[in-house]
């Protein structure tokens, strides 16, 4: 029976690749630009510095971390076929978007844990509303959620299209490496 995997149009190291641009491009999208258009209205100052040292010293591992294992399964099954830019853009807006279905699952989670316990009682906002109340997103949270989802999705896409552009289409001949 023939191996799968010799007859992709990418290499191990191709999905590798893959994984760790997602990361670093998922990161730089989600902390990084925000971040940098902060600083771009006000003055750079070594505080500045030494806040996107500590974010990329705590973000960026987190962002590897969580490529690695929820994005990685996603680039195998995708990467079994040649890809084009079509392609990456739909498989960039389909991670997103199950990313965000794991998050929204989490959250009514915590919301059901929360109720659970009629004694306590929460209050979350971002200064100007409330976000959520004992767990439970009001109007104003949705819309956040929906906005941050949205820009999460535009993230990924981005991401996979500059994946796809740095990793090329993909051999046509099978892969023909010696396996070590």
């Amino acid at each position: 029976m023939a191996d799968v995997k010799a007859e992709s149009p990418y290499s191990q190291r191709d999905l590798g690749c893959a994984v760790k641009l997602s990361a670093l491009l998922g990161w730089v999208g989600v902390i990084g630009v925000p971040l940098f258009a902060s600083l771009s209205r006000e003055a750079l100052d070594v505080d500045s510095v030494f806040l996107v040292f500590w974010y990329a010293l705590f973000g960026l591992p987190i962002s590897f971390f969580i490529c690695w294992l929820l994005v990685k399964p996603f680039l195998r099954f995708m990467m079994r076929r040649r890809i084009n830019y079509i392609r990456a853009a739909i498989w960039g807006a389909g991670i997103a978007v199950n990313l965000i279905a794991i998050r929204l699952t989490f959250r009514f989670f915590r919301s059901w844990l929360m109720s659970q316990d009629p004694k306590s009682t929460s209050s979350y906002g971002d200064g100007t509303d409330t976000i959520s109340i004992n767990g439970v997103y009001t109007d104003y949270g949705w819309w956040v959620f929906a906005k941050n989802s949205l820009n999460f999705v535009a993230i990924c896409i981005l991401s996979a299209l500059v994946v796809r552009l740095i990793i090329g289409p993909g051999s046509s001949a099978t892969n023909t490496e010696a396996k070590l």
